[in-house]
């Protein structure tokens, strides 16, 4: 080529030479030859030859090094053209419980199911994080816009606040997430079992209130056909109270109410009917519920009561078992007792006064339509218990004295929550006062969202160079606490954490509120590693943790910034953050993030940079191998992303990258997740 070029006695050859020197940047002339002889051009052939093992052998490379000239500018991307990177998707939720009452819930979405068995109940697994958190208004509704990762599907609807079902599948559909909780009954009504119209089986020391029959799930027939939920206040104060409360049980909580059978014996002292309301239950077990009554003052045993059932399988609609429904109860479901006349022999609508009513469970019995021994009964008078343990704890209303929150144990964990119900008190007054009340429990008042994710960099920007994408890498958990009354962002604690460092040049890191005006930010506070700053001469309140990587490595920094009620939009995480390189003015920005006004806006374009600036886009370049565009960081929604292999494109180290990009994020959405 270089002989045919010396024919044709035109010869235009160009030569930059950067030699390192610590930080200096030495350059040679640029040199022009238009008809050379042939020995000056083998001149210029053996100087460019050692131009390029110069140039391979810097260590400390400009940034300046790449493709274009210098002095050039590169034709900016179309917006067409442009694959901003992302990770994350825009999902409308929309969510109705359905609530008549002024009763306000928080909820969680997961993004997978969040509930595990243990101890024979089902309980929420705390390893797994919620990917969305907020709270509803008092009718049950929410309506907004989230933000989660892009390779998830389907999520799970969450909730441990009563008269909620949950957990709930759903599916992302057209970006949308839709739950309408009386749509949701209906549709799991519609799956019914027949009634075993008198073919069921059941133990012979229980009794039937008179016509009682049950359908394969355990729905007695008896079941009053409007709902009962109780009043707000008491569905929050059983949700506090029945439960296992930082790690410790009632037991150790409120010892006194185990003493003496004074919390499970509702003494009647003035003729009244009684109904039993299903709330909830956590069981593993398909318990069966009933009751008993014997003459107050007396010592019942379980030769002398007689039990009658009430509940013939203690189960929510949501429950699962094998893969299957194994309930049909709502919170509110009513069944009315029946006074069991032993000298008589025939029930009556109401109990008179001088009874005591307690309560029975057949732990585990219901299977299959038919109620078996399972695993043992439990009264709820202590001495008729084989262990002597108290198996139910029943707090009054003091409110209004017609309300007795009953927790039933069915097993060994002791918390009270294998089944809930509350006992409606149809007169004023019947009942004996004695005896512990249900405790008030505030309503939520605020909910919290966790985001995390891992940041990587290329610190060679506007040049192209290995691209690794592991130059600097820094993971982010932010927590953000919203006020449930108005829904809005009051305050932030993120967390950072520099894990690797993979590049040669010296580098800082920072982030900008860039959507929030400084004037809702009330303080920011920093604990971690000294020589963190925060910038106040920025339009935005911008936040820089480190200038050098390498002397902070896996150190964490402790941001807690106080809001002035502000939208979650304006403060979603990672919100702009961004590495600076050999000095503050060079920034590295993820795709369409703007540069601080601190940075230096003459590379933009430069070398390989393929910026828009006019159009909002940066920090993105063509590329010539696998893929057409590259960007010069990522935002990884996973805190252990393997880091990749050092020297070897990202695409060769994750090769489902490749698909990615090439599809504008629409396939291999979860790449990151399958390391070659």
């Amino acid at each position: 080529m270089l002989f045919f070029l010396f024919e044709l006695k035109v010869v235009y050859l160009v030569i930059s030479i950067y030699i390192c020197s610590q930080i200096r940047v030495c350059r040679i002339t640029v040199l022009k030859y238009i008809g050379m002889k042939q020995r000056k051009m083998k001149q210029i052939v053996f100087l460019s030859l050692m131009s390029m093992l110069l140039l391979g052998s810097c260590t400390d490379r400009d940034v300046y090094q790449g493709g274009g000239e210098e002095t050039d500018k590169n034709t900016p991307l179309k917006p067409s053209e442009v694959f901003d990177f992302s990770m994350m998707q825009q999902v409308k939720v929309n969510v109705d419980y359905g609530f008549t009452s002024d009763y306000y819930i928080t909820f969680d979405l997961y993004s997978q199911d969040p509930m595990k068995e243990e101890n024979d109940s089902w309980v929420k697994d705390e390893s797994l994080s919620p990917v969305y958190s907020a709270p509803t208004d008092k009718k049950g509704r929410y309506s907004g816009t989230v933000e989660i990762p892009s390779d998830i599907t389907e999520v799970w609807l969450y909730t441990d606040y009563l008269g909620a079902i949950s957990p709930v599948k759903l599916t992302i559909s057209n970006g949308e997430i839709n739950y309408n909780q009386s749509a949701y009954i209906a549709s799991l009504q519609t799956k019914t079992r027949g009634t075993t119209t008198g073919g069921h089986n059941y133990l012979d020391d229980w009794m039937l209130m008179p016509g009682v029959d049950w359908d394969g799930y355990g729905m007695p027939n008896n079941m009053e056909a409007a709902l009962s939920a109780p009043p707000a206040e008491i569905l929050y104060s059983i949700r506090g109270t029945y439960s296992n409360i930082s790690g410790k049980q009632i037991k150790d909580l409120h010892p006194d109410w185990l003493n003496n059978n004074t919390t499970s014996e509702i003494k009647i002292i003035k003729d009244t009917e009684l109904s039993l309301v299903f709330v909830a239950s956590s069981a593993g077990f398909n318990n069966t519920v009933g009751y008993f009554t014997y003459e107050s003052g007396t010592v019942p045993t379980p030769e002398t009561v007689q039990k009658v059932l009430a509940f013939p399988n203690a189960s929510p609609i949501s429950k699962i078992s094998g893969g299957e429904r194994a309930g049909s109860l709502l919170c509110g479901h009513e069944v009315k007792l029946k006074y069991w006349n032993e000298t008589e022999q025939k029930f009556e609508d109401k109990f008179p006064a001088g009874v005591t009513v307690g309560w029975s469970l057949q732990a585990n019995a219901f299977k299959s339509g038919d109620i078996l021994k399972g695993i043992g009964i439990r009264y709820s008078y202590s001495t008729m218990n084989y262990d002597n343990s108290q198996r139910v704890v029943a707090l009054r209303d003091g409110g209004t004295d017609q309300i007795v929150a009953i927790g039933f144990e069915d097993n060994v964990d002791f918390d009270y929550c294998d089944a809930t119900f509350y006992l409606k008190i149809a007169e004023a007054n019947a009942i004996d006062p004695g005896g512990p009340e249900l405790p008030p429990v505030d309503p939520p008042s605020n909910v919290t969202t966790t985001y995390k994710g891992t940041l990587a960099y290329e610190d060679q920007w506007p040049a192209q160079q290995d691209y690794d994408m592991n130059d600097v890498m820094v993971t982010y958990q932010s927590t953000l606490y919203r006020n449930v009354a108005n829904s809005k962002i009051y305050k932030i604690v993120d967390e950072f954490t520099p894990i690797h460092s993979g590049g040669v040049y010296t580098c800082g890191f920072g982030y900008q509120l860039h959507n929030l005006e400084p004037d809702r930010v009330r303080s920011i506070n920093v604990s971690g590693p000294d020589g963190w700053k925060i910038e106040t001469d920025q339009p935005h309140s911008t936040i820089i943790l480190f200038d050098n990587i390498k002397s902070v490595l896996n150190q964490k920094f402790t941001v807690t910034i106080e809001l002035a009620d502000v939208e979650l939009s304006q403060v979603t995480p990672p919100y702009n953050p961004f590495i600076f390189v050999n000095g503050r003015s060079r920034e590295v920005h993820l795709v369409n993030y703007a540069p601080t006004d601190k940075a230096d806006k003459s590379f933009f374009n430069t070398s390989d940079d393929m910026s828009n600036v006019d159009e909002g886009i940066y920090y993105i370049t063509r590329y010539g191998e696998e893929v057409d565009i590259m960007p010069f960081a990522i935002n990884l929604p996973i805190l252990d992303f393997s880091i990749p292999t050092e020297g070897v494109k990202i695409y060769d180290t994750y090769p489902d990258f490749i698909g990615w990009v090439k599809s504008k994020g629409t396939t291999n959405k979860n790449w990151y997740k399958n390391k070659k």
